[in-house]
């Protein structure tokens, strides 16, 4: 073989083209020498092949260990080098806050950093910054080290039907980066012909988006796993009015916040969806006015902002916000009934919380409302000119328990009044009564049907359930090459969400996964770290070579094999309600056992490996 440009061995071209695409450049094109009127084509190395993670957050980390402590993962590498394709890992990024689990609850099947272990508890729940650190750490840890491509997938094509029409309509040329249309550069690379592999070589191929400098490539794989969470920030256009507040809301799929922190078109904003909001790029200052408009996890979580930084925050729900309050954490928000001090964790009925009215916030510059949507948005004077649309029966509620209406009657765009001693709180602010606020959250929720997410990349390829245990674990494409992995299965349409109910009929396995949630402690949220957690270890055959002994995660048919019928049925009868088991002695407690050796097989959590 002929040397290239004083490269002597083929090893050594495929070494530099290694290092070229880790440095997002494109392969180099064909070159040719002329000797004796013969063009001589020379041999230029094919693209590398990668076994390719799409997420780099806790389950693409979960996924990733779990598959190298198992023959049957390690086997399905196959010897490629592993990459991560997208963002960071959002967590130590977001508001320091409690996550929505205790701590004991928080731990991975196959983790070396487990970060159930040394975080502290905020509200009830692990800190969130400790949770996304030791995340970060365990990515760092594995071993061989992955490679990372901070891009965005904009289409997965397979080789066998490339699909270059499949790229989403909705990813726009007038949304641009630095005057490069995304949808062009894209289109450019999903139309390039595949290379010359061999037959059974590289059957997929994902078409990149690279926000730092408006390019596009391709990068060719032998197996895909897509563990992106569960889905885009949502933002309607509040009441049909679309207008350029709302519209700036949406980021760019492709663009993250570490690079929208970098332009004041994106940091500066006043609205923002509610994951953004929650960002620690999003600076809020002592005394500002905010409006959340949606419960939910998040709409907690930008509430909690608000009281962190002593804002002056309206916070209602379009129905209602009790919802929220049904996991034991999330109560720490509110004032308990009868008294000035803020709720412990627990059970709200518990606490005296059983109704709407029940819900008064714990600090003074807080209020709770319920039954109205947001009608408008629009920028005025520096300041967002929020509407809102309800009946005139709608309240919202103070420190003090005062219930204030609406200034409006029914059905016409109107805003929430103040109460005497909420006017005499905001005084030394300078706020007055009125429709404009100084940041208005729009909490609207997530969807895998939004651009970035594999419904709307990858749906093309088709998926259907796969199983193990008797469960839906994921989604696969027919071959198992590329999979959903997490919140984003659990999220799929045609796989969405879903609660149990007694005595309904457990077919599929999507129903049958949904049932054995059912079973697992009540914070366990159906797209949650801790279901996500075991079916993402139980799709990577982790289980197989390390059984499940954790008696907060173990199915009825596990606990079976160590305690017996009966101990087993009281166990997952008395798991959810309590919210999991800390310790041997709680689960003796809550389950009424004696002291009993056949417990001494059971964990309390997922231990941290040695690797």
């Amino acid at each position: 073989m002929g040397s290239c440009c004083g490269i002597d061995s083929v090893d050594e071209q495929r070494r530099l083209l290694e290092e070229e695409e880790r440095n997002r450049v494109q392969p180099p094109p064909r070159q040719v020498q002329v000797a004796l009127e013969v063009v001589n084509v020379v041999d230029v190395p094919l693209p590398t092949i990668y076994y390719v993670i799409v997420g780099r957050g806790p389950m693409a980390v979960v996924n990733h260990r779990t598959l190298l402590e198992t023959e049957w993962g390690t086997a399905r590498i196959g010897g490629h080098r592993v990459v991560h394709i997208g963002a960071p890992n959002p967590w130590p990024r977001y508001l320091r806050h409690g996550l929505g689990q205790p701590n004991h609850l928080l731990s991975f099947p196959g983790l070396v950093n487990q970060p159930s272990q040394g975080g502290e508890t905020i509200d009830g729940g692990l800190d969130s910054r400790h949770f996304g650190t030791r995340f970060n750490t365990e990515f760092e840890g594995l071993d061989p080290a992955p490679l990372v491509f901070e891009e965005w997938v904009g289409l997965i094509q397979a080789r066998a039907a490339p699909n270059a029409g499949a790229l989403d309509a909705r990813i726009r040329d007038e949304d641009e980066i630095d005057g490069t249309a995304v949808r062009t550069v894209l289109a450019e690379q999903a139309a390039l012909p595949w290379p010359d592999f061999a037959p059974d070589r590289a059957p997929y191929r994902l078409c990149l988006y690279n926000p730092a400098n408006g390019t596009a490539r391709l990068v060719y794989a032998a197996a895909i796993d897509i563990c992106t969470g569960p889905g885009r920030p949502v933002v309607r256009p509040p009441g049909g009015n679309e207008t350029d507040e709302i519209r700036r809301a949406r980021t760019p799929p492709w663009l993250p916040p570490e690079r929208w922190a970098l332009e004041e078109e994106w940091l500066g904003r006043r609205t923002l969806n509610g994951v953004d909001a929650i960002r620690t790029e999003v600076e809020w200052n002592e005394g500002e006015r905010v409006c959340v408009t949606a419960g939910g996890g998040v709409g907690l979580n930008a509430a909690e902002k608000a009281r962190n930084r002593n804002c002056a925050l309206d916070w209602f729900g379009r129905e209602a916000l009790m919802p929220i309050f049904d996991n034991p954490r999330n109560i720490t928000f509110l004032r308990r009934p009868g008294g000035d001090a803020a709720c412990e964790p627990g059970p709200r009925a518990a606490a005296g919380i059983n109704n709407e009215d029940d819900l008064i916030p714990s600090h003074r510059r807080l209020r709770m409302g319920r039954g109205v949507t947001l009608f408008s948005a629009t920028d005025v004077e520096g300041a967002v000119e929020v509407r809102l649309a309800g009946p005139n029966t709608a309240r919202i509620r103070d420190w003090w328990r005062t219930l204030s209406p609406l200034d409006a009657p029914a059905n016409e765009s109107t805003f929430w009044t103040f109460s005497d001693h909420y006017i005499n709180e905001l005084q030394p602010l300078g706020i007055v009564a009125s429709v404009r606020y100084d940041r208005l959250v729009i909490p609207n929720g997530q969807a895998t049907d939004q651009p970035g997410h594999p419904n709307s990349f990858a749906h093309h390829l088709g998926f259907e359930a796969h199983e193990q245990a008797d469960r839906l674990v994921c989604l696969q494409t027919a071959n198992g090459l590329v999979r959903i992995l997490g919140a984003a299965c659990n999220n799929y349409p045609g796989f969405v969400i879903g609660t149990y109910r007694a005595n309904q009929p457990v077919v599929t396995p999507a129903q049958r996964m949904w049932a054995y949630h059912a079973t697992l402690p009540v914070s366990a949220v159906p797209d949650g770290f801790i279901v996500c957690g075991a079916n993402t270890a139980l799709a990577n055959r982790y289980f197989a070579a390390h059984p499940n002994t954790n008696v907060n995660t173990m199915t009825h048919a596990e606990l079976l094999a160590i305690v017996g019928e009966a101990r087993a049925t009281r166990i997952v009868e008395r798991r959810r309600a309590s919210n999991g088991y800390l310790d041997r002695n709680d689960l003796l407690l809550r389950c009424g056992f004696e002291d009993h050796d056949s417990l001494a097989g059971l964990t309390y959590a997922y231990p941290a490996i040695v690797v």
